[in-house]
């Protein structure tokens, strides 16, 4: 990888590195703890020698170097892996994305002095995009800095937030919807697109304990909906957050025909008041409630 040609650069997006550039295309470095390392990342949550930086045949490589915490690639804790641009490496608290840069533009920014020892820049906010790093990612990082505050999310008509203490999720709301904590943390979890903000606010403790999940079990919950929903929408389309439900009239097919889960369904949206309603005041979760809305379009019954 020649230094007039584009290069791999990490490219930090949270942490006391954001919005810093560091090249990969020259002899291998160790990001950690130590003050002897070449990436110095001072997080309790980062071993001494967390992880080491290199280049094999031309392609950039990172390897774990027996951390606590391990290193994190695209969600994923790994040992060894081949680095892709868009890939996104969390090491503790630091968050960065594998980027394609031109070298001309890499000095021109005057980003990322490789082989010289850097102490961090005051700690900044975390925050992004969920398109680019989604919220199942974030709330692993969160949990190996075992950071206490609220992970603020917005997408194109809603804002909510996931509050945790010690890295653990224990309450989560969407503003303007009277949903259960779990209901609420699933539907930002699997919110295709918006922005996240982490606050953090140290002994946070305005909300009361609503949710003991591992993050295990949040993750495999939300990674299950996630796909789900995916499929659902590939069997018929679903609707967007601006988008409108309506009923179909006249309806291709008399009500006292459906099956009984259909009228439930029916009479709950028409009781509260409609399709958006329904999504934030039904005690069922998501994927049902979209299950049952694709059942009544398939047969005529709504359309949007």
């Amino acid at each position: 990888m020649g230094v007039d040609g584009p290069i791999q650069v990490l490219s930090f997006i949270s942490g006391k590195y954001a919005g810093t550039e560091f090249p990969l295309e020259r002899e291998p470095f160790v990001a950690g703890r130590s003050s002897e390392v070449d990436l110095i990342l001072a997080d309790d949550a980062v071993s001494r020698k967390h992880a080491r930086f290199y280049l094999q045949r031309g392609l950039a490589w990172v390897r774990d170097l027996g951390s606590r915490n391990g290193t994190i690639v695209n969600g994923e804790i790994v040992q060894q892996r081949c680095l892709r641009p868009g890939d996104r490496i969390a090491i503790g608290s630091s968050l960065c994305r594998v980027e394609r840069r031109e070298s001309a533009d890499l000095s021109a920014r005057r980003t990322g002095e490789t082989r010289r020892r850097r102490q961090p820049e005051s700690g900044r906010s975390m925050s992004g995009n969920i398109d680019e790093i989604p919220l199942m990612d974030v709330l692993q990082w969160l949990a190996t800095s075992r950071k206490t505050g609220v992970l603020k999310v917005r997408n194109a008509n809603r804002e909510g937030g996931l509050h945790l203490r010690d890295g653990r999720v224990y309450y989560a709301a969407i503003e303007g919807a009277e949903l259960p904590p779990e209901k609420a943390l699933m539907r930002m979890l699997v919110w295709p697109q918006g922005t996240f903000e982490f606050e953090n606010n140290g002994a946070e403790e305005l909300q009361p304990m609503a949710l003991d999940m591992s993050l295990e079990h949040i993750l495999m919950e939300a990674a299950r909906q996630k796909d789900e929903l995916a499929a659902l929408h590939e069997r018929s389309p679903l609707p967007g957050p601006r988008d409108s439900v309506r009923l179909t009239r006249p309806s291709p097919v008399r009500w006292r025909e459906l099956d009984t889960n259909d009228l439930d369904f029916l009479q709950e949206m028409v009781e509260l008041g409609g399709w958006q309603a329904l999504l934030d005041r039904s005690k069922r979760d998501d994927l049902a409630l979209y299950r049952g809305l694709v059942a009544l379009r398939e047969k005529g019954i709504v359309e949007y």
